[in-house]
């Protein structure tokens, strides 16, 4: 069977697979932060100024619902998250003017500098929509704007996963707005399965707990938990722990475009 992961959660290898240990330590030493387990790194509504890798551990993604914060991923060594502070206003080329009179006259101590920029990211991040909290013992690999130019310097290739990882999260939201724009509930989960294992033939597997699937698709946990318990009865899907598994894409997506029809149908009734 192929295996379909979430977009979001293609993952950048651990830095232990590409660099020595002298050239790991040094990195780490740069831009590490160990967290102990149970330890919160961030809080849902702060400013988000840093982004982090996992480089070892395990950390766990919340977010509040209904005065309940539920849990919305799991993460493992390889995966990016708090990628706000990357994608904020502000481009990643953007630097304070104290940088620009540095490089020119270099009147500018290097201190000063770093007090601007940290000025700057406050003022330019965009609130957490997540709380992150440690599982395990972890490290992490805390990149703000001006760590991560530094580190197209310094490690080119980490950097350039980190970017193609955020083009996938990118994506991955034009996908969400598309299947919250859908009426129907279950053509609501049926694409969101699809999108998630677009490129499988024959079947699929994803892993992904009813609260992820819920936050892709704008419905209540216990919505989504009686969907795909009507697929599953339908014999569409398999549910093996927290994963789906799609033993014939191929008819779920026959189900995908009647139910569109049926929705573009309602649609348009509701219109007259």
């Amino acid at each position: 069977m192929e295996s379909s992961r979430p977009r979001y959660s293609e993952r950048v290898p651990p830095v232990d697979g590409e660099l020595g240990p002298a050239e790991q330590a040094r990195l780490i030493s740069r831009y590490g932060r160990r967290v102990s387990a149970g330890e919160t790194i961030f809080r849902e509504g702060e400013p988000a100024t840093e982004a982090f890798l996992v480089q070892d551990g395990r950390i766990r993604l919340l977010k509040r619902v209904r005065m309940v914060e539920r849990s919305l991923l799991l993460l493992k060594p390889g995966d990016l998250f708090g990628e706000a502070a990357l994608l904020g206003d502000t481009p990643l080329s953007a630097m304070p003017i104290g940088d620009v009179t540095m490089r020119q006259s270099g009147t500018v101590s290097m201190g000063g500098l770093e007090d601007a920029m940290i000025r700057r990211r406050a003022e330019d991040a965009v609130a957490r929509n997540s709380t992150a909290v440690a599982l395990t013992d972890s490290t992490l690999l805390v990149l703000s704007r001006s760590a991560f130019r530094g580190m197209f310097e310094n490690y080119p290739g980490i950097a350039t996963r980190v970017i193609e990882q955020l083009i996938f999260r990118v994506r991955d939201a034009e996908d969400q707005i598309e299947i919250m724009m859908l009426r129907d509930t279950q053509l609501k989960v049926v694409s969101a399965l699809l999108k998630l294992a677009q490129r499988a033939v024959g079947s699929a597997e994803i892993a992904m707990s009813p609260v992820e699937l819920s936050s892709r698709v704008g419905l209540d946990v216990d919505t989504v938990k009686r969907t795909v318990q009507r697929l599953r009865e339908q014999q569409y899907v398999r549910i093996v722990g927290e994963r789906i598994e799609i033993p014939d894409v191929e008819a779920l997506r026959r189900l995908y475009v009647l139910l569109g029809t049926k929705d573009e149908i309602h649609g348009e009734s509701t219109q007259r």
